[in-house]
């Protein structure tokens, strides 16, 4: 049994959801899952596995930032898990998207590269999933919900001075700023297994502007259906 996920094989489902927040966990968990079993709550990293048209699927809370992330996933790696998927929100730097658009994250770029010590301080290119990824899409376009593609930048800092630096990114095209999806693209990568990051857009970076809680839910939920309406074929990615 991992420290921190206490859990074992065969308890938690090949896909697996991926939100911070342990309340969201939950609530996903009871709304889709048909006969959804807790199987850890240590730490409050809530974790449920339930099952969607007959297909099994776990949801598992990460916390906020890149450590806590990386916990998770290692551990859950360990489980056997082979796709990862967040769930998450993002604070727009870029003005080609508003408060409640979903990106879905092509890359993601990092403030403070956690993975330039292994590699010598070289940069490493932490990406999604390409099929994963096409899968979602063409999920979204059948239920008419839109998803914009897109880079987006892995913070180590949620309140950050320097917006400078954010700036800069936004000139170089990247739509987004969040705490997670770099380390969870770079483990996936490095363990040979599928990741992607679906993320609601909940703030306004530079206008402060910030989306309403309803508008936060509405966009939590749309971002679910659209997994969970391809979870067969996400399915037929690792059988």
């Amino acid at each position: 049994m991992p420290i921190h996920i206490h859990a074992e094989q065969g308890q938690i489902a090949k896909v697996v959801l991926l939100p911070g927040d342990p309340q969201r966990a939950e609530y996903i968990a009871r709304k889709y899952f048909k006969d959804p079993v807790k199987y850890t709550d240590y730490r409050l990293m809530y974790g449920f596995t339930g099952s969607y048209n007959n297909l099994p699927i776990s949801i598992q809370t990460t916390g906020m930032g890149t450590p806590s992330l990386s916990i998770v996933v290692e551990e859950l790696v360990t489980l056997g898990v082979e796709v990862l998927i967040r769930i998450g929100t993002c604070g727009a730097i870029s003005s080609t998207v508003d408060i409640g658009d979903i990106i879905c994250t092509v890359a993601s770029s990092s403030s403070h590269d956690i993975f330039s010590q292994r590699f010598n301080n070289a940069a490493f290119s932490a990406s999604s999933d390409f099929y994963l990824n096409s899968i979602l899409f063409q999920s979204a376009k059948s239920h008419n919900k839109k998803l914009i593609m897109g880079d987006i930048l892995t913070s180590e800092t949620f309140y950050e001075e320097n917006l400078d630096l954010y700036r800069k990114f936004a000139s170089y095209g990247v739509l987004a700023v969040e705490m997670e999806s770099y380390a969870l693209f770079g483990l996936a990568k490095k363990y040979g297994k599928r990741a992607a990051a679906l993320l609601t857009v909940s703030d306004k970076v530079f206008e402060q502007k910030r989306a309403s809680s309803d508008l936060i839910l509405g966009g939590v939920n749309s971002m679910v259906e659209i997994i969970l309406s391809s979870l067969k074929d996400i399915y037929g990615l690792i059988q």
